[in-house]
């Protein structure tokens, strides 16, 4: 059967897709809130179905075309539209690059049936009971943007930023400067641990991931095993070679009964390029026909049946793989961190009352921390959409479920009060989109104000950064004593944006903080148009 413009297409439609995921997390101000950004987010599986969830719009109806096609040709969606499948691929090309010669690939593997459904039953089980930690420690599109936005976009940045110094170093004006706020280091390890983790199981054991930890895989394996088109291995046909068990990277080829487990499969097509007699094809259910080449000369590969020495992974291949991921954090680490500056205490009395902040900021268009932690699965697209850096990874702020979930950190920036991008590209809904009016009443918190930690009162020294940067003048600056003022907070202008906060020179702990609200309230809307605050780099934003 010549089928071989099947991975040629598998291939070509993977690599755009894969490109663009890439670059949506990596530079999103490239594709951000434009066709290619809707062509990459609308196809996704999970993001796609808690939307739907909540929106029931036909722009949300992404995951009924995955299982369309996963009904009619398989799991396509894990070998063209999931940009972690892609990522996978590229690991095995490069392990098997490094493997020795004649060392066999991959064989066929035991399904592990048990374990696989009982991870998709149990993150179904967690999802219906509120919690999504499963799907988003386990959703590979969430794992890949964590993997692509918090590991990769460093690199990009300092590479984007060096490329331009070089230019501006030969008199040529170069690219205006991309822009990368330091999340907390503990928030990396995880994507940093399920980078290297993916780099062993792929070189060594293909696509296990997909077939053993995914509940998206799980779940189309299900529909799949009724797909229209199937792999198929004609016993008249197949002469024993072994090379399609040898190269299938889901295991799922087994010789002695030449059968294809297809809901593992998951649509690669690797199978029918190396099969020199042409005898598997991809076919609906029936009769089968093949050509056979016209002259088959005995081969040692055609002679025999499929070797039995198990695949183990070379150390060098290992060693080699590991030190790409390693090769990120390094580059992660070598980077400046943005709040190195900022970090020095610019108060000559270092602050000793604790900013007692009895909820986290969740984003502008959450409604509630209950419901943001029900849909979130930390993909952290808004993270990178974020022109500000406000929005970061959490750990515990949420609590365990909401592990890894963005919340307002505004050690790092504050909520612009023209800004409202993060809602726009919320892939799941868990971030609803906000008209910029709604945005600017929307109260996510409110500021306290500690006199005894103010400069003005602690080195008697004039300030009024708050003031300055609010920008709905709920902060404002009211008589103290020998000629100085004192901020104080109208609650009912406050929206909860930080800016005074990010502003405040006090450290360790600021004057003024914002305590969040668990359900988003409404602020008044200040009677003078505010004015956005530029971004300065000195010590003090004003």
């Amino acid at each position: 059967m010549k089928q071989l413009w099947l991975k040629k297409i598998r291939v070509v439609v993977a690599l755009v897709f894969l490109a663009l995921s890439t670059v949506l997390f990596v530079d999103f101000d490239r594709i951000g809130a434009t066709p290619w950004a809707t062509l990459v987010l609308y196809p996704q599986f999970l993001p796609s179905l808690l939307q739907f969830t909540q929106t029931l719009a036909w722009t949300s109806t992404g995951f009924l075309l995955v299982l369309v096609l996963t009904a009619l040709f398989g799991r396509v969606y894990c070998s063209t539209i999931c940009p972690l499948g892609t990522l996978q691929d590229i690991f095995i090309r490069i392990a098997d690059k490094l493997r020795k010669p004649r060392k066999v690939k991959f064989r066929y593997q035991k399904p592990h049936e048990a374990l696989r459904y009982g991870i998709l039953a149990l993150a179904i089980g967690l999802f219906l009971s509120g919690s999504t930690l499963a799907l988003s420690l386990l959703d590979p599109f969430s794992n890949f943007g964590r993997i692509a936005g918090d590991l990769l976009r460093p690199l990009y940045v300092a590479a984007y930023n060096g490329f331009g110094q070089g230019l501006e170093a030969l008199g040529v004006a170069g690219p205006f400067p991309l822009q990368w706020k330091a999340p907390p280091l503990a928030a990396l390890a995880f994507p940093a641990l399920f980078l290297i983790g993916l780099i062993g199981l792929s070189a060594t054991r293909g696509r296990l991931f997909c077939n053993l930890l995914c509940p998206v895989g799980a779940l189309l394996g299900l529909v799949s095993r009724f797909a229209l088109f199937k792999i198929r291995i004609p016993k008249d046909a197949c002469i024993v070679c072994a090379q399609c068990s040898m190269s299938c990277k889901a295991g799922c080829i087994r010789l002695k009964t030449q059968e294809v487990d297809f809901s593992r499969c998951v649509a690669c097509f690797d199978c029918i390029t190396v099969c020199e007699p042409q005898g598997i094809g991809y076919v609906r259910p029936g009769p089968v026909k093949y050509y056979p080449l016209p002259t088959m000369g005995a081969s040692p590969a055609h002679s025999g049946a499929a070797p039995s020495t198990a695949l183990s992974a070379e150390g060098k291949s290992r060693r080699a793989l590991l030190r790409g991921a390693a090769t990120v954090l390094v580059g992660w680490a070598a980077l400046p961190d943005p709040q190195a500056a900022e970090a020095r205490p610019h108060n000559r009395t270092p602050t000793t009352h604790a900013n007692a902040r009895h909820w986290p900021v969740a984003p502008p268009g959450a409604r509630d921390i209950a419901r943001f932690n029900d849909l979130c699965t930390a993909c952290h697209l808004c993270v990178s959409a974020c022109p500000y850096g406000v929005l970061q990874p959490a750990l515990l702020d949420y609590g365990l479920s909401g592990l890894l979930q963005p919340h307002l950190d505004y050690r790092t920036g504050y909520c612009s009060y023209e800004c409202n991008r993060c809602g726009q590209i919320c892939p799941t809904g868990a971030i609803r989109p906000l008209d910029l009016a709604a945005k600017q009443t929307t109260q996510l918190g409110v500021a306290r104000f500690v006199r005894d930690n103010c400069i003005v009162y602690t080195d008697h020294t004039p300030c009024g950064a708050c003031d300055e940067y609010c920008p709905t003048k709920a902060v404002h600056l009211v008589p103290f004593q020998d000629g100085l003022a004192i901020p104080t907070v109208q609650e009912s202008l406050c929206i909860g944006c930080g800016a005074c906060e990010n502003a405040c020179p006090a450290r360790p702990w600021r004057a003024i903080y914002v305590d969040g609200h668990p359900v988003h309230q409404l602020a008044q809307r200040p009677m003078a148009k505010p004015i956005e605050p530029q971004t300065s780099t000195g010590d003090f934003p004003f």
